[in-house]
């Protein structure tokens, strides 16, 4: 009887000891990097963006020619957006309107750019799903999604 008593303690022992390991996969025991509420570093952000652009200009199949033409239009629209999220934050449907009209607004400055409605609809799918991508990375690393 002492063994088995003895066999037990030992186990809830190494039981509570395994529990007490640290999760890797936790975002508080990983390194460097951004926490909750922090600011991206730079470099990541400018990682970020260069992926962004790879990504973009692989998926929408763009020549240089289109190139050259798209990415002022799509920077223009970036700074129109980040304005509209500034000015008009207090106020949810003026914001809603305003990025409305700011994409009706890119969508037609596209046009001339990649010549047809469907390469700008597939342009516009494309950012939302860089923008998916991104979450779901962002997800994944922070441990909130399961694999």
């Amino acid at each position: 009887m002492k063994k088995l008593i003895y066999f037990l303690l030992i186990g809830v022992m190494i039981h509570s000891s395994v529990i007490a390991q640290p999760n890797p996969d936790r975002r508080e025991d990983r390194g460097p990097g951004p926490r909750r509420g922090e600011r991206m570093r730079p470099e990541q952000r400018e990682k970020i963006e260069m992926f962004k652009i790879q990504f973009i200009t692989k998926n929408l199949e763009l020549s240089s020619n289109e190139a050259e033409g798209f990415w002022p239009v799509y920077e223009a629209h970036k700074k129109a957006i980040q304005e509209i999220i500034k000015t008009k934050m207090n106020d949810e449907i003026l914001m809603q309107e305003a990025m409305l009209n700011a994409r009706k607004k890119y969508k037609a400055d596209l046009l001339p750019v990649l010549k047809t409605e469907e390469r700008v609809n597939n342009a516009l799918r494309i950012e939302r799903d860089f923008l998916y991508k991104m979450r779901h990375e962002v997800s994944r690393r922070r441990g909130w999604e399961q694999e």
